[in-house]
């Protein structure tokens, strides 16, 4: 064999958007866009000495308060102890505090501090500034294709 790869349909999947190509194409533009959003937020996370996993966390506590850590932990798909590790981080340095749920005391709910907030808000302008560029150009039929796309990957039920 040559070692070159022969693009070829799945089964059933005759449609010029489904071919192989086509997908190929399509999942490295994702990867060098997420690498892209991610170098968007690097001069930042320097400035704050912070990691892509410490952005990560702000981000989904910030969009979902009171996020518990099984919550954070299936959403992440991480181990429980890179998680901790990235967690007692950014508590010790005062970002991030855990509180007790007011109905069950047992879990342990994730909030942003202020300063916490601050940072997140700061970050998560560089991309949205870089996200809505992006959209703009695309137009609102093409980002409202791409978020069900996005939609379906995740495994959620989208409606026309």
């Amino acid at each position: 064999m040559s070692g070159l790869r022969v693009p070829r349909d799945a089964p059933g999947q005759a449609h010029l958007y489904l071919r192989e190509e086509q997908i190929r194409q399509t999942y490295e533009a994702m990867l060098l866009a997420w690498r892209e959003l991610g170098a968007t937020c690097e001069p930042l996370q320097r400035e704050y000495g912070l990691g892509a996993a410490h952005h990560r966390v702000l981000f989904l506590v910030s969009t979902h308060q009171g996020l518990t850590m099984s919550d954070l932990l299936r959403r992440l798909n991480i181990t429980k102890q890179s998680l901790n590790r990235v967690l007692q981080d950014l508590m010790a340095r005062g970002l991030l505090e855990q509180r007790a749920d007011r109905h069950d005391r047992r879990l342990k709910r994730l909030h942003l501090t202020v300063q916490g907030g601050a940072i997140e808000e700061e970050l998560f302008a560089s991309l949205r500034d870089r996200m809505t560029s992006a959209y703009r150009a695309a137009g609102g039929q093409a980002v409202e294709g791409f978020r069900r796309v996005l939609a379906t990957l995740q495994g959620e039920e989208t409606s026309s």
